[in-house]
């Protein structure tokens, strides 16, 4: 079947290429040159060789192709993953950064005011009260429970910081008096207070108690009612620390 020259010929040939020809095999050399013998008697080894690199080239090529379909495809999953990694770790970086650190948050009301007026947005800061106590004239934010029964609750309150604790606060003729003492340096508010409410007699504040008043004295909601009452350290989800928004309104508090 096959012509003893043309094989004699090209045996070293065949030897070298089966060596430096990925998957390429002695016998299918010839295998190829057989069916090239069978097509056409004449030809040479030179001839056959030239064919067996025109099919391993076809091959070769093919092969790269499938390979770099699989190298696309490969690296599309890998982008696809990685977003999905991403996006993950942005939610939850997110999620701990507005329960532990600051969020923002649109006001509704007009208790607060001028200082924070209805419908601007502030950045509330969590971060200092790990580490030190509030202190008088901070704004501090606040669950108010809407209900006798509820411990915690989804309306928060944004007032400002006047009794600290274990001190006595006092209502007297419209003006705070602090441990029996006029308090100096309130200049948040000039107004005279209308209403005492429970703070028409002294109020001892516990250690961990905070009274707290609006800017907008007779127009606030706060620790003169028994509603609000005094507000727990461990109550305070934080401090407003900057508005935000409209821009005419941005301002540190």
């Amino acid at each position: 079947m096959y012509d003893e020259n043309l094989i004699n010929d090209s045996l070293e040939t065949c030897r070298y290429l089966s060596a430096v020809k990925n998957g390429l095999t002695t016998r299918e050399l010839f295998e190829n040159m057989a069916l090239l013998e069978e097509k056409n008697a004449c030809h040479r080894w030179e001839k056959v060789l030239d064919e067996i690199n025109s099919v391993s080239e076809e091959e070769e090529t093919n092969y790269y192709n499938i390979k770099k379909k699989k190298k696309v495809s490969h690296q599309i999953m890998r982008n696809v993953i990685t977003f999905i990694v991403c996006i993950v770790i942005s939610f939850y970086f997110s999620a701990f950064i507005n329960t532990f650190i600051a969020h923002q948050t649109t006001i509704e009301g007009t208790s607060m005011e001028p200082s924070i007026k209805n419908n601007d947005s502030v950045i509330i800061q969590k971060l200092s009260y790990y580490w030190r106590d509030p202190k008088r004239y901070d704004v501090i934010v606040f669950p108010v429970a809407t209900d006798d029964s509820e411990e915690n609750s989804d309306v928060f309150y944004i007032k400002r910081v006047i009794g600290l604790p274990g001190e006595v606060v006092q209502i007297i003729n419209g003006k705070v008096y602090i441990n029996g003492n006029k308090l100096k340096g309130d200049t948040y508010s000039e107004e005279e207070i209308i209403n005492p409410g429970i703070a028409e007699m002294p109020v001892q504040l516990d250690k961990d108690e905070y009274f707290v008043l609006g800017d907008n004295r007779n127009m606030s909601t706060d620790s003169r009612y028994q509603y609000v009452g005094m507000v727990k350290r461990d109550a305070i989800e934080g401090e407003a620390w900057c508005c935000i928004w409209p821009f005419s309104h941005i301002k540190k508090l």
